[in-house]
């Protein structure tokens, strides 16, 4: 069947329509919050500093993309999502042109926060319009989920390619002008909601209320830890790449026509974007799960399938090291859509923007002092160690992802 027929079967006019914004505005979301850790070796270089040093200009960035998720949640439960989406598309546009025009590494820095305080609105707004709208909402997370590693995956190749030939100024210069005119058309054309027919207020048979508060609360443990290890790979996989997969620079490095200075950073990032590129299958399948599984099993098997493949990137280089990292992100990108209906069926939809927003405060802000336990084991020991450290985290993660279907047996939870 043609793609486009069955997306035309699954969605009506008005649930595309939903779907064009929200798919665009993922897609920005998740590239410009990763262009920074494309350019830090290069920033680096300019500005004369290590690498965890260049990394903590990005923290108010990372800071407010987080913890901006819950005001912007709570606003966007009262008033039109359109209203909220509009300023998403046209601040994020505007911070992007700020940016490529500093000069300083504080005024950087300034540029970086103003980007990250836009960037914060849209997974509570448009995930959980979504949330709301869809009546086929696992495919449409997974569809969304999907531009959102696009997102992922274009930010290092465009980044690497930009900065090769322009310079990273450019990277925000270019990026800045499609949301602008994104804003724009949303202003001329409107945003309708769609109200999905369910029963919104019961969870396996009876009402939802205090009897998933404490579920909610255990979830919000494994997305808080999904989040700092999500971070902390997306900030150091073009880097760890660059130190140690070597055999696509050492392809190309005895072509005339390539400049050897940036050429190491490129491959890295082309490298980066292929391991995202793939992720958006798992986008897919873990959309088509959320609709026909038992959601909090098929939460704990998406971490339980990717424990290995984090740890064996301690100890893996070259082919071995990318292709555990495509299999690791595979699975933890995969499982975003099962994660997203869960909270849908564990929240009221009057506040289900500001649940969004919990989850992105949880998963975006305090993973942003993801950089700290970075820079302390790089420092003290290596940059692999990292990734024991955030094997840890995902056995934990497993753990509380037990505790949680513990804490709701006896009930069915399904989109």
């Amino acid at each position: 069947m043609n793609p486009k027929s069955r997306t035309a079967r699954l969605f009506t006019n008005s649930e595309r329509r939903i779907l064009f914004f929200t798919n665009a505005g993922h897609f920005l979301a998740h590239s410009l919050i990763l262009i920074f850790p494309s350019i830090a070796t290069p920033l680096a270089q300019e500005l004369i500093l290590p690498f965890e040093q260049v990394l903590r200009i990005s923290f108010l960035m990372y800071l407010f993309y987080g913890v901006g998720g819950l005001p912007a949640g709570f606003f966007t439960d009262r008033i039109n999502p359109r209203i909220s989406l509009t300023v998403y598309f046209l601040g994020i546009g505007l911070a992007c042109l700020v940016t490529s025009f500093t000069k300083t590494k504080t005024q950087l820095q300034i540029a970086l926060m103003i980007l990250g305080i836009f960037l914060s609105i849209y997974h509570p707004a448009g995930i959980g319009l979504l949330s709301r709208s869809m009546k086929n909402r696992g495919m449409a997370m997974g569809i969304n989920g999907t531009y959102g590693s696009i997102g992922i995956a274009s930010a290092p190749f465009l980044a690497g390619i930009i900065n090769y030939f322009l310079g990273w100024r450019s990277i925000y210069r270019i990026m800045g002008f499609p949301p602008i005119l994104l804003g724009v058309l949303l202003c001329i054309t409107g945003l309708p909601e769609v109200k999905r027919e369910e029963d919104s207020s019961r969870v396996g048979g009876r009402r939802k209320g205090r009897s998933t508060l404490l579920p909610f609360l255990i979830l919000c443990v494994s997305m808080a830890l999904a989040g700092f290890v999500y971070r902390g790979q997306t900030l150091l996989l073009p880097t760890y790449f660059e130190k140690k997969i070597s055999f696509l620079y050492e392809l190309v490095k005895n072509v005339e026509l390539v400049r050897m200075e940036s050429m190491k950073t490129l491959s890295a990032t082309l490298l980066t974007s292929l391991v995202y590129v793939i992720s958006i299958f798992g986008q897919i399948a873990g959309g088509r799960i959320a609709d026909r599984t038992e959601l909090r099993h098929a939460y704990l098997f998406f971490f339980l399938g990717a424990l290995p493949f984090l740890f064996m990137m301690y100890f893996f280089q070259n082919l071995l090291l990318l292709g555990a990292s495509i299999l690791f992100i595979l699975l933890t990108i995969g499982m975003q859509p099962v994660e997203n209906s869960l909270i849908a069926k564990l929240t009221p939809s009057k506040w289900r923007n500001t649940s969004y927003g919990i989850k992105f405060t949880l998963t975006f802000g305090i993973s942003s002092a993801v950089i700290y336990p970075i820079g302390f084991f790089q420092s003290r020991y290596s940059l692999e160690a990292v990734f024991l450290f955030f094997s840890a985290l995902i056995g934990v993660l497993v753990l509380n992802n037990l505790l949680l279907i513990l804490s709701t047996r006896g009930k069915s939870i399904r989109n």
